[in-house]
């Protein structure tokens, strides 16, 4: 298969991851807005909310650890460290972008944390959050578009910590009890459209944003 090729088949397989993040994410924005936690959704979160508390710490370590500021601080850090300047400007860009839609989402849905959609019946409340609005995880958001950005520099054989990294924050979130399946869907919809939507943007814009993924592992280069 020659370049010309593969860059379209390329595009034509983020479009449709793309697209595939919108069918996700107008849903889950639509079950938020109905503000409740019922049938499979919530039993889904009592499978995973009623875990041992022994791993409170762990989830604790994985939430703020690979899905917060230091996990988004240390993508752009050790990127600029290693001097691979465009991939660090694209976390910046997919974080940033997949953020600002995120904090549209809560203030559209201000669906309540599981806390208040169950009136603080059993549940695990096992981590304290600031905001109000659950629709859709932040955590999640961002981990997914740090995880799939990385995904598109990583050997293939190395691309399951990509998904791995996803599964166990938005794991995390659901044990400590700060969101609904529903809500870890969102954000997981947010970060994919968002790394795909940069992928299938004309190369021109690309190459003038300096958001080729094909030159993203160029060191000294920006």
């Amino acid at each position: 298969m020659d370049a010309a090729s593969k860059d379209r088949n390329n595009k034509r397989n983020y479009l449709i991851g793309f697209i595939v993040g919108l069918i996700i994410f107008v849903p889950s924005l639509v079950i938020a807005k109905h503000h409740s936690l019922t049938g499979f959704q919530l039993t889904v979160f009592h499978d995973v909310n009623n875990w041992s508390d022994s791993l409170k710490t762990p989830a604790l370590w994985i939430t703020e650890g690979l899905g917060a500021g230091y996990a988004i601080a240390a993508c752009i850090l050790v990127s600029l460290i290693l001097k691979y300047y465009r991939l660090a400007w694209r976390f910046f860009i997919t974080i940033g972008g997949a953020g600002v839609v995120m904090e549209i989402a809560k203030q559209v849905t201000k669906e309540p944390r599981p806390a208040a959609l169950l009136h603080g019946n059993n549940l695990h409340l096992r981590a304290v959050e600031n905001g109000l609005n659950g629709f859709p995880s932040g955590h999640v958001t961002v981990t997914t578009a740090m995880a799939l950005t990385l995904w598109l520099v990583l050997p293939r054989r190395w691309r399951w910590l990509s998904v791995v990294w996803i599964l166990i924050v938005g794991v995390s979130r659901l044990y400590l009890g700060v969101h609904t399946p529903n809500d870890i869907i969102g954000g997981f919809s947010i970060g994919l459209a968002a790394v795909c939507f940069l992928e299938i943007l004309p190369q021109e814009w690309l190459q003038k944003l300096h958001l080729g993924s094909s030159k993203l592992l160029v060191k000294n280069k920006f």
